[in-house]
């Protein structure tokens, strides 16, 4: 997908890193936390479309009550604004843990891209600020694409990067029920 896809706003690193290496392979647009997300949503794609990924915190940003629950799985929910061509994806657990469970349930063994098993130590691996070019992560996220969650996102950001404007909320609740 070479387009611009900077409306793709993904809230650390390592989201940046697997966004862009399961469908935005011309890069995003990286943001600092959550409420740095919500803000550039709010101002710099006020009245134009964007896709927020943000990790489920206990502090949410209060941006997120415009919002309308579209469908969810086990890690995923999809919210759609309800005035704006706003989307967002919140990651639960937090990116980290969401991660090690695809790596579970694909039998993905992490020390073989040379990672963490271990949540606390995942966590430091994945909170460094080069872990947005990491290869070891994409490597991992190419091994995960089977996984059902992963699965998900993908098809997620992929839809709403091919139809934007014309996103349907049907569309999207099919994407969470294919098997």
């Amino acid at each position: 997908m070479n387009q611009r896809t900077d409306y793709i706003i993904p809230e650390c690193y390592v989201d940046t890193n697997l966004v862009e290496t399961l469908v935005c392979t011309y890069g995003c647009n990286h943001q600092k936390g959550c409420n740095q997300v919500a803000k550039v949503m709010q101002e710099k794609f006020a009245d134009r479309f964007a896709v927020g990924i943000i990790d489920a915190d206990k502090r949410k940003p209060g941006y997120l009550k415009e919002f309308n629950e579209i469908a969810s799985s086990d890690h995923l929910k999809l919210f759609r604004h309800s005035n704006r061509q706003h989307f967002l994806i919140l990651v639960h657990p937090a990116i980290d843990g969401f991660i090690l469970s695809c790596a579970k349930v694909g039998n993905v063994n992490m020390a073989d891209y040379g990672l963490s098993p271990i949540l606390k130590d995942f966590t430091i691996q994945t909170k460094n600020v080069l872990s947005n070019k990491d290869i070891r992560f994409k490597r991992l996220f190419k091994a995960m694409e089977h996984v059902a969650e992963i699965r998900i996102m993908k098809s997620i950001i992929s839809y709403l990067v091919s139809a934007t404007y014309n996103a349907s909320n049907t569309e999207l609740i099919k994407i969470f029920q294919a098997p």
